[in-house]
């Protein structure tokens, strides 16, 4: 068992440094690139520039199907949940990277990786590495909005078994968000992750995950609305569902020459199974530094 935790946490160990480092290519390209040839480059109209007030911003950061890159970090605490003597907490870091057009692949690609370390309290008493979540989405820039497809992959990283699923899973992935109405973002990404490989001993996995999405972004980057909590419905106990509500303010702004998007989200659970922890409120931080450019 330990030398597999290794090799699964080895894993996502070296999937989230290459991301990291893509990421970063960008800056470092731009870097190195002569004042003569960075004049001569025209920036994607898809993506935020310099001169792009914070609104527009916003409302870019606010769509997960927008190829806009960014680097989440995400911290969700749920101060009182029944059972347990002390806070459960989920630190998460999501880097977000859009990839193309390409010459001989002329789509635009969404690629966001979810990595958390999960804190839970007494009776488990465990801290430590989540498994790893990726889902890369092809999108599709339509008059009302944005769309995609993909797949959702989820690794099975966990560096102590209580704070993963311990199997390999694999599933669909699809974004449908509407923004016709200006500065309003209303949609949802649906994935369904399933296990077809992992630790014999622990049960399968199927869950339909949605993350809604319902912003409208006001002046000077601005923004409110629906938060990011998760609605899960678990098809191997008959489609139980856990819906997290809750409500999410925040704003875009400078730090230093570093564009960034602070918020903040509280809500509870308005379902869950009969089974589940009962959590009483759920609080959220989102700390999300922008970049301006994207692997093309």
């Amino acid at each position: 068992m330990t030398s597999a935790v290794v090799r699964h946490a080895g894993i996502g160990a070296v999937v989230f440094g290459l991301l990291i480092s893509t990421l970063l290519l960008p800056a470092a390209a731009h870097a190195q690139t002569s004042p003569q040839a960075a004049s001569a480059q025209k920036p994607s109209p898809d993506i935020p520039t310099a001169s792009t007030d914070a609104r527009e911003l916003a409302n870019q950061v606010n769509n997960p199907a927008a190829p806009v890159t960014i680097l989440q970090f995400r911290d969700v605490f749920l101060p009182d949940v029944a059972g347990t003597s002390g806070g459960t907490n989920a630190f998460e870091i999501q880097p977000v990277l859009p990839l193309g057009p390409f010459p001989a692949l002329p789509i635009v690609q969404i690629m966001k990786v979810t990595l958390p370390f999960n804190s839970l309290p007494h009776p488990v008493g465990v801290s430590g590495v989540g498994d790893l979540q990726v889902f890369d989405l092809v999108t599709i820039k339509q008059s009302w909005g944005r769309w995609g497809f993909g797949p959702a992959l989820v690794f099975p990283t966990a560096s102590v078994e209580a704070l993963g699923q311990g199997k390999w899973q694999a599933g669909p992935a699809v974004a449908l968000i509407y923004t016709g109405v200006k500065n309003l973002a209303v949609g949802a990404v649906w994935q369904n992750p399933f296990s077809y490989a992992g630790d014999s001993d622990r049960a399968g996995v199927n869950n339909l995950i949605i993350t809604p999405t319902l912003t409208y972004t006001l002046e000077k980057g601005w923004f409110a609305g629906l938060s990011d909590f998760n609605w899960t419905f678990d098809w191997n106990d008959d489609g139980a569902a856990t819906l997290l509500l809750g409500l999410q303010v925040g704003r875009i702004f400078v730090l230093g020459k570093q564009d960034v998007s602070l918020s903040f989200e509280v809500g509870g659970a308005a379902a869950r199974p009969s089974t589940s922890p009962a959590p009483g409120w759920i609080l959220g931080v989102e700390f999300t530094p922008i970049f301006k450019g994207h692997i093309k």
